[in-house]
């Protein structure tokens, strides 16, 4: 089977589990992988198609259709003009709120500005009009082989998927917009007319859509065994379950959380701004035990939930990845769901169920591998001796904000040393930072903003925790104008004179040590403290995890913004302890 015509079956195959009974059609070539496809699901009795000549006339046809019904027709085009031709039923789709899904067929992007015949720019041809628009990849015979095909089916249905529910969202439902170009062969190949899907590529049990839409019946919390129910018809909650909470903005997620994971015996693994520190079955080294191979072999999830943006943990994706079921939380109208897992997305945290199997064994497991992670982490840490590293700024900082404080944590290596080495470390601390893009820009500039409101509020104190890179990016945010309000804000500066993360990805690789330091260490070597006095403000210098406990303390006091500089080791010497940290972690679970 070639690439297109894989693609195109897979494509359609998902509309119509996604509830999707109509197609409108217009004639052309690089659409034709669609138009075979949808043929032979109409001639299968799965799909009703409809073919126009004019563009235009098929777009509103497709209107009226989703219009009475409430389901959105699909529109399917060829490239060039034939696309723009569905501009104003997509105008009139959005503003009378009518569900309308657009395909339009292109050209591979190669062949974009170059001349070449009836090929325009079509991604995001109908500008603020829509929902959602998605500018799909070009399906290759890479996606057909095996090894691949997992990963290429969990794109292209979760994709559809995604559209169909954006476009019938109850809130504010309307056009959708999916670019799919198409390489040649367009037609199936003369061995390959049977119409059926490519080995690899079969969608979820039941006949269900990919990512089932449950938002709306999730807007007001039920419970977890009637969620199920209506999912999978199967409303038995499995025994051994995870709940790993990212990034969020829902204040009723924490309470929620912790009365799910209490009630069912399930671990939480929460990322710093998920704010989940406090929940009785909180790990503090979740993420640890999972980088452990042989701990996540052993430790799949019948079924996990996962709750806002999760993205700071490869290990943690991987056991995603690998649950088989799996629920995300997210009411948002682009919900998150990076790995394209998910069998469902709902708006809150469910309720514990009614009645439910429990496991006590799976939770105790955990806690046992986190109890012996802390002390594998300690001996590991005391080991090196009088060292400081960015995991031990990382444990300071955490544990020195109050409780009513609030914690900023920068991108990069500060959050992710928080995670694994001070998770549930700021228990009735508010944690926030800027994970919806986790950039290092801006980092400064939000943190006083944030302590601006916090306090007004009569919030406590306020510290961010940044790196030095991130600090010295957004140093004009620190200049404010005599008489400008100025929150009580500690900053403290973990200053490894450069980009420590990269020392752990595959940047750092032995093999590249020739350009590291210059494309990815970036080493400033200048003065950090030197930079924040030459803006007025009061700083002072550690190089020990105990003094930094004091100058935060004696900073908080003093009240106004204050920059403490923790300078850490050198990179390399910290990549190695961070390795070595790891490895005692997995030998003490191995011999638990």
């Amino acid at each position: 089977m070639n690439p297109s015509t894989a693609q195109a079956r897979v494509v359609v195959d998902e509309l119509i589990r996604c509830g999707v009974s109509d197609a409108v059609l217009a004639p052309g070539s690089r659409s034709a992988p669609l138009a075979m496809a949808l043929a032979q699901a109409e001639a299968r009795g799965e799909i009703t198609v409809h073919v126009r000549i004019d563009e235009r006339s098929a777009g509103y046809l497709a209107l009226g259709l989703g219009k009475v019904s409430g389901v959105p027709a699909v529109v399917i085009t060829t490239s060039g003009t034939a696309a723009v031709n569905l501009h104003p039923a997509m105008v009139e789709a959005d503003q009378a709120d009518v569900p309308l899904l657009a395909i339009t067929a292109d050209r591979p992007p190669a062949l974009r500005g170059v001349g070449a015949n009836q090929a325009i720019d079509q991604a995001g041809v109908f500008g603020t009009c829509t929902r959602l628009a998605i500018d799909m990849g070009t399906a290759d015979t890479a996606a057909l082989d095996p090894a691949q095909a997992a990963q290429q089916n969990r794109i292209w249905r979760s994709t559809i998927a995604r559209a169909v529910a954006t476009a019938t969202d109850a809130m504010c439902p309307g056009p959708v917009h999916v670019n799919m170009p198409f390489a040649d062969p367009l037609v199936p190949d003369a061995d390959d007319a049977d119409g059926g899907l490519p080995e690899g590529y079969a969608g979820r049990a039941d006949e269900r859509p990919w990512t089932v839409d449950l938002r709306i019946l999730g807007g007001v919390s039920g419970p977890l065994d009637e969620t199920l129910q209506t999912l999978t018809g199967e409303g038995q909650v499995p025994a051994r379950g995870l709940i790993v909470v990212g990034d969020h903005a829902d204040p009723e997620t924490v309470d929620l959380v912790d009365e799910l994971g209490d009630a069912l015996g399930w671990p939480v693994i929460g990322e710093p701004s998920g704010n989940v520190a406090g929940a009785e079955t909180a790990l503090a080294h979740g993420v640890l035990l999972l980088a452990d191979a042989a701990f996540a072999d052993s430790h799949v999830p019948e079924l996990v939930i996962t709750v806002g943006r999760v993205g700071l943990s490869r290990p943690i994706a991987r056991q995603v990845a690998r649950a088989p079921l799996h629920l995300q939380v997210d009411g948002r109208s682009q919900w998150s769901d990076p790995g394209r897992t998910a069998d469902a997305v709902l708006a809150q945290v469910p309720l514990p169920p009614s009645q439910a199997v429990s496991d006590p064994a799976w939770y105790a497991d955990w806690q046992r591998a986190d109890l012996l992670a802390a002390a594998a982490i300690e001996t590991a840490l005391a080991g090196e001796g009088p060292v400081c590293t960015g995991m031990h700024v990382a444990r300071t900082v955490a544990a020195s904000v109050p409780a009513g404080g609030m914690l900023f944590v920068g991108a990069s290596w500060p959050v992710r040393h928080v995670f694994a080495f001070a998770a549930t470390a700021a228990e009735q601390v508010a944690v926030l930072g800027n994970r919806g893009t986790s950039g290092i820009d801006g980092c400064v500039s939000t943190a006083w903003g944030a302590a601006l409101a916090w306090q007004r509020d009569d919030g406590g104190p306020a510290v961010a925790l940044l790196g030095d890179l991130t600090f010295r990016y957004d140093l004009g945010g620190l200049r404010a104008g005599e008489g400008e309000a100025q929150p009580d804000l500690v900053y403290v500066v973990a200053d490894n004179d450069g980009g420590g993360i990269f020392s752990q990805l595959e940047q750092g690789q032995p093999a590249h040590a020739a350009v590291f330091e210059r494309v990815f260490g970036t080493p400033m070597a200048d003065d950090v403290a030197a930079l924040a006095n030459a803006v007025g403000l009061p700083v002072s210098v550690v190089d020990d995890a105990e003094a930094l406990r004091a100058a935060i303390d004696q900073a908080r006091e003093a009240g106004g913004v204050q920059v403490v500089v923790a300078r850490t080791c050198a990179r390399e010497q910290e990549a190695r302890i961070l390795a070595s940290v790891q490895r005692a972690v997995g030998e003490a679970l191995g011999s638990a």
